[in-house]
């Protein structure tokens, strides 16, 4: 679909932000995007988004390969498929006058993970069913982050910047496969992605310029703030 120039410069200013916020916060960027993108147009989420993101987790995994954790790899990437699996049966069981509603449960659902799971000893079952949360949640709103981004929050920050680039990549090219055989990702939507890509480029380029001037004490939480109100607006929107 074109675009008027007014949307893509409200996308470019949401994906940006959330570029550098993750690099700010170590929050994962979805959280804030998807549901001010869903509010500029519904049809940026989930493929076009996931498909842009593919730039920024490959700067992140490339630039830190070195440091990439494999411990259970695996076992995190058999419940990322089933997730996968299951929330693409979801996603076309929804009509598109509620998948709205969908996405905003998922931000609020992110935000409380993200918010309240704390000092947790995960086990390989544990990673197992966050790895199918993840997968579920990143195939219906874009949003898997949060959940994967709580599993190495104990480790170095070059450790978790580096494993969750490879695994936001990998599995969003999951994610688009999953999409586009459901018949919910295609060259329409791909191109909508495009759009976005630059704003992912620039944002993760400024970060580390502009990283150390952001308070970590007050960003996380203002972030989870502004996602939970904005995921309200899009549930209300779309009741």
């Amino acid at each position: 679909m074109p675009l008027d120039l007014f949307t893509l410069l409200e996308s470019f200013a949401v994906v940006f932000l959330g570029a550098v916020v993750q690099a700010a916060t170590g929050l994962g960027a979805g959280l804030l995007i998807v549901p001010f993108l869903a509010l500029i147009n519904i049809e940026f989420v989930p493929g076009p988004v996931i498909f842009a993101s593919l730039a920024l987790s490959y700067l992140m995994a490339y630039r830190g390969r070195k440091s990439i954790s494999t411990q259970q790899l695996g076992t995190l990437f058999i419940g990322l498929v089933a997730g996968m699996g299951v929330g693409t049966i979801l996603l076309s069981a929804i009509s598109l006058d509620r998948i709205g509603i969908v996405f905003g449960f998922c931000i609020l659902g992110a935000v409380l993970i993200s918010a309240f799971v704390k000092n947790f000893q995960f086990t390989p079952t544990h990673k197992l069913l966050a790895g199918t949360l993840a997968g579920l949640m990143g195939t219906t709103a874009a949003i898997g982050a949060p959940v994967l981004a709580m599993l190495y929050q104990f480790e170095e920050g070059k450790v978790i910047r580096a494993t969750l680039g490879l695994l936001y990549f990998i599995s969003s090219v999951l994610m688009l496969v999953f999409l586009h055989l459901a018949g919910h990702f295609d060259y329409a939507d791909m191109i909508l992605g495009i759009y976005l890509i630059p704003g992912f480029i620039f944002g993760y380029l400024i970060a580390g310029k502009v990283a150390h001037f952001v308070d970590r004490g007050y960003a996380r939480p203002a972030v989870l703030v502004i996602s939970a109100i904005s995921a309200s607006v899009l549930i209300i929107k779309n009741m």
